[in-house]
């Protein structure tokens, strides 16, 4: 019998330091409902839950912008719906004034009643946005050119934005001397000047143009001219809007086989539609003159007609297919949350039932390593 050393205390004591842990472990879990706590619960799995979590979070993000793009093609499908019923009208002012039981009287109010219908179609596709965006005026995903000379050439112009600009050139220009800026279309048509009330940054918003351009700190007294060239703003012609309704890992690839959904411009205003010319500012449909030319007008609003449904198809075909993508995304974010669920999850019913044993057996441990500790009492006796 020896004093010194108790082996049986020390087997007791290290046996209850295991199980103490055991206990603290499942307590963990029960308390947090997460099998991986810490890294060490489970290395491996804890790459592969953060993985399927971060595309998880990035698979509901990628829904709600489908969601946003289908609430985008609705304001566009609202706008060429009402054009659509516009031009109903005007071919039915068309097919009155077409014949002479009309008077010219009779046919100048007709006329007046289809030009107001004609610019009530230029303000609908120059107001429906989204988001500041325009939808239906052909300038949807339109950019500025970064080799713009505005851009590449003077030092205190950092930045242009653009909303339902048209593409082409634009003339720039500026007098330092007299805080003069002027700004025109490649025509010559338009011209909006802007007059600036001190040097530093500021921003001058060309409201005519749609076009803000962003002037830095350095425009002082003294800083160049910027030269009137036509390439002095260019714009470039966009080929539709693209939306991201994945997470798939194919955030780039074109031809519409990654995550991303490319849909075409919408053109309809009264030039595309091809009842005026030069940005609205010439009739090319004439109701007033005689029946004959009404008649000749009915042809021309018919090739409107064909256009906008041509359009409210390509919509609608567009709406489909976001409407699939964000039925197969929210498929994916359930499944991808389950398979989260079978790794970083614990499963309260076993934990529970390990709790219960390992508890039972850290009671059991107390009990034998206080007995073991009380072993030595018997030594005593021989010493008496």
């Amino acid at each position: 019998m020896r004093i010194n050393t108790n082996v049986g205390a020390l087997v007791a004591a290290g046996n209850l330091s295991m199980t103490q842990m055991a206990v603290n472990d499942s307590a963990a879990k029960l308390s947090s409902g997460f099998r991986i706590n810490k890294a060490a619960d489970d290395a491996a799995g804890l790459g592969i839950a953060n993985k399927l979590r971060a595309d998880t979070r990035s698979l509901v993000q990628a829904s709600r912008n489908a969601e946003q793009t289908n609430a985008l093609l609705g304001v566009a499908e609202g706008s060429a719906n009402t054009i659509q019923s516009i031009l109903e009208r005007m071919k039915e002012l068309a097919t009155q004034a077409g014949s002479d039981t009309v008077d010219a009287s009779g046919r100048a109010k007709i006329s007046s009643e289809y030009a107001q219908l004609r610019d009530e179609i230029r303000r609908t596709t120059g107001t429906t946005q989204f988001n500041g965006v325009k939808l239906i005026d052909g300038t949807f995903s339109n950019s500025v050119a970064a080799g713009s000379n505005a851009l590449t050439g003077s030092a205190f112009i950092n930045g242009i934005d653009i909303s339902g600009v048209a593409s082409g050139g634009y003339k720039l220009t500026s007098v330092a001397a007299s805080k003069v800026f002027s700004l025109t279309n490649a025509a010559g048509s338009v011209t909006q000047q802007i007059t600036v009330g001190a040097y530093g940054a500021q921003d001058l918003n060309f409201d005519k143009f749609g076009i803000t351009v962003h002037l830095n700190g350095s425009y002082a007294a003294g800083s160049a001219n910027v030269t009137g060239t036509n390439d002095a703003i260019t714009v470039n012609a966009g080929s539709g809007g693209t939306f991201l309704v994945g997470s798939s890992g194919n955030y780039t690839t074109a031809g519409g086989l990654g995550d991303n959904i490319t849909i075409g411009n919408t053109d309809l205003t009264t030039d595309t539609l091809g009842l005026t010319s030069g940005g609205g500012t010439t009739d090319l449909v004439d109701l007033n003159t005689s029946s004959s030319t009404a008649r000749t007008a009915l042809s021309v609003i018919d090739t409107a007609l064909g256009k906008v449904n041509t359009a409210l198809g390509s919509i609608g075909a567009a709406q489909n297919r976001v409407t699939y993508g964000l039925d197969n995304a929210k498929t994916a974010i359930t499944n991808y949350t389950a398979a989260e669920s079978v790794i970083r999850d614990v499963d309260m019913a076993a934990e529970m039932v390990k709790f219960s044993k390992n508890n039972i057996l850290a009671q059991a441990g107390t009990a034998m390593l206080a007995q073991a500790n009380q072993s030595g009492q018997s030594i005593l006796k021989l010493l008496q």
